[in-house]
């Protein structure tokens, strides 16, 4: 639990922001059908909860803008030795760029104000956070790194979502420097705790290194991983209420198959289109309005 600055008492639902030790900030190892695996916030039939994820070494970060932890990124995330030979990667020099993605989180009454009947209608709530990318000249390893608003598993899925948008166009991600802060533009930001992996597709999106804009009346809510597969993730009722919070909002994508009745019609009733997409090119098309595609 946190005392939010208003003296409210609540506990945080890790869609993407949570308390640390919610048991909804868990995350969940996924098998699925066809014998991949993906990695989400819920559980489920054929997942299994992991705990915190192995890092590797990684330089050091630093900000202009505040205090940056470096982030270090999951071993896994590396292509096998097996794999057959890719074309070779860019490495030359682009141009720094910044970009603001939505991340959604959800409230819920903790259970002591529940307790006295206390309630909350409105459960779904957005906080805007920032992507800034430069080229790292070192070319030793990624130099990733994140603000203290986000706690270890964001943290690793930031890696991850950067390594993904590097995959994605054909980029040596050594040559990255990728930074995730979340600039607070509310007291009640303030003391925000991030947890989960819900906002790694959008920040892959925002990772890619093509300069395109990124629209603003878009959101999204999904898992990434190293085979570009957006992936399942909860709460997703509540986050049209946080979507509908931003009124320049007018599209919410959500993963491949979770659309349902509810979320359509919640969607509707606030003017809000409800897509699916299924991998970060579906969603990089429509976020951008242009084709996910090799960096020069």
């Amino acid at each position: 639990m946190r005392r939010h600055a208003l003296g409210l008492t609540m506990g945080m639902l890790s869609v993407c922001v949570g308390i640390p030790g919610d048991g909804y900030a868990d995350l969940w190892k996924c098998k699925q059908a066809d014998g991949s695996v993906l990695f989400s916030d819920r559980g489920g039939a054929g997942c299994r909860e992991v705990g915190p994820l192995p890092e590797l070494q990684s330089a050091p970060a630093s900000s202009a803008r505040g205090s940056v932890d470096p982030v270090r990124p999951h071993e896994a995330a590396a292509p096998a030795p097996s794999q057959p030979a890719a074309p070779p990667l860019s490495s030359r020099p682009f141009e720094p760029s910044s970009r603001t993605v939505p991340n959604f989180y959800v409230t819920r009454i903790s259970s002591s104000l529940a307790a006295k009947g206390w309630s909350q209608p409105n459960q779904g709530d957005i906080a805007l956070v920032q992507v800034d990318l430069a080229h790292w000249a070192a070319g030793n390893v990624p130099n990733l790194g994140t603000d203290h608003h986000f706690q270890h598993v964001p943290r690793q899925t930031f890696a991850v979502a950067v390594l993904a948008a590097a995959k994605a166009v054909g980029y040596n991600p050594r040559f990255v420097q990728a930074q995730l802060t979340m600039p607070v533009g509310s007291i009640l930001h303030m003391g925000e705790q991030i947890d989960g992996p819900s906002a790694g597709a959008a920040w892959a999106v925002a990772a890619a290194l093509l300069g395109d804009p990124v629209r603003t009346d878009v959101c999204i809510s999904g898992t990434i991983d190293m085979n570009l597969v957006v992936g399942p993730v909860g709460g997703l009722e509540p986050k049209i209420e946080g979507c509908h919070m931003m009124r320049n909002i007018h599209e919410m994508l959500l993963p491949a198959g979770q659309n349902t009745f509810a979320i359509t019609d919640k969607g509707m009733a606030r003017s809000i289109k409800v897509t699916e997409v299924a991998t970060l090119a579906e969603a990089y098309e429509i976020m951008t309005g242009r084709p996910l595609r090799p960096a020069l």
